[in-house]
């Protein structure tokens, strides 16, 4: 699935957002008055599967937008583990050091205390480990 594009609204959508909001900053509840230059923000990030939607955007403090997607749990951070997570899960990131015996070694320690391949069940030779 890929990110949706940003599409920017017109300033007609952004005053009507804001009025629609009762000039409100959804994030930090506190209002917006005027010469706080507020941003048209995506509630949902488009890389998180968000849309361009009016339902998913609002217009919040520069701050706060700020907060939202650069902080240390914001937006580009999920989306970045997002991405981790996905490559992990289709097998294009694996571990260069696996811990011994864990999924990702090649080796398993059998019930008996024996080891064996992972990917056949046949016995591991010594030359097997290193």
């Amino acid at each position: 699935m890929r990110t949706t594009p940003r599409s920017p609204l017109r300033p007609s959508q952004k005053l009507a957002l804001l009025e629609a909001q009762n000039h409100v900053c959804p994030l930090c509840t506190r209002e917006i008055r005027p010469g706080d230059r507020p941003r048209d923000e995506h509630l949902r990030a488009l890389g998180l599967g968000g849309t361009n939607a009016l339902a998913n955007r609002a217009m919040v403090h520069g701050r706060c937008a700020d907060a939202k997607t650069r902080g240390p749990a914001g937006d580009l951070a999920k989306i970045a583990d997002a991405k981790r997570q996905k490559r992990k899960a289709f097998g294009f990131e694996t571990s260069h050091r696996p811990m011994p015996g864990s999924r990702s070694d090649r080796l398993k320690r059998t019930l008996t205390g024996g080891m064996v391949l992972r990917a056949t069940g046949e016995p591991a030779g010594r030359s097997e480990r290193p």
